[in-house]
């Protein structure tokens, strides 16, 4: 889970309840590890033990400067990441029902990450680290957004004459150019296919979506 802060805006008494908060509900965190990260560990309905973590991300702009890698408030610190700075002009509403861990039905409205600025980050993370995940969570979000491609696009489209957001989208294009690229293989490799004819559809399906949407958006591959 991330929690996405402006906190150079957040005043001090503020930003100290959100960690109070989360060291009241029994978060953690493990000696040695990032600043920016919480656990908590609970047991689902059947007994399992999950350990549920929550990182703190910060846009990179305003706040601490451009060499620093965190965002600071108080005793806490948010992980600058490119692209996050869109997420604060950009966010959907959605309501989340279920039972806490003490068994308590509970309702919610939370505010995240419009598709547009989570495409974004998503982009910056799969040029920067070998995670096969950030390939296959691309894929997925694209492939489900409710009522298809053209609404994926009209939702992208307006921010992508942004600077950040073509960055973002160029590097998913980068990795997504060719059926055998980066991006195509590592969703059949996230989803541990080993059928070579399962693979092999996967991957052109992976491809054909992607390279459809960013064309659709007039979205050019990134270089550096």
């Amino acid at each position: 889970m991330q929690f996405f802060s402006g906190t150079w805006d957040i005043k001090d008494d503020t930003y100290k309840t959100i960690v109070q908060t989360l060291a009241d509900r029994g978060y953690y965190q493990r000696e040695g590890d990032q600043s920016f990260r919480f656990y908590r560990d609970v047991e689902d309905t059947s007994g399992r033990r999950i350990t549920v973590e929550i990182n703190l991300l910060a846009g990179e702009y305003g706040g601490t400067g451009k060499g620093r890698r965190h965002q600071v408030a108080q005793d806490a610190r948010a992980r600058k990441v490119r692209g996050c700075d869109l997420v604060f002009g950009n966010v959907v509403k959605i309501t989340l029902e279920g039972r806490l861990p003490g068994g308590a039905k509970n309702k919610v409205t939370a505010k995240v990450a419009a598709i547009g600025p989570f495409l974004v980050m998503k982009g910056m993370a799969l040029w920067e680290r070998m995670k096969e995940k950030d390939a296959y969570d691309i894929y997925y979000c694209c492939k489900n957004y409710p009522s298809g491609l053209p609404s994926l696009v009209e939702a992208i489209r307006p921010i992508a004459k942004n600077k950040l957001a073509k960055e973002g989208l160029g590097k998913i294009k980068a990795k997504f150019a060719t059926v055998d690229g980066i991006g195509p293989i590592w969703v059949a490799d996230f989803l541990e296919i080993s059928d070579l004819e399962e693979r092999a559809r996967v991957q052109r399906e992976a491809f054909e979506f992607i390279n459809t949407l960013l064309e659709e958006l007039k979205i050019e591959p990134f270089s550096e």
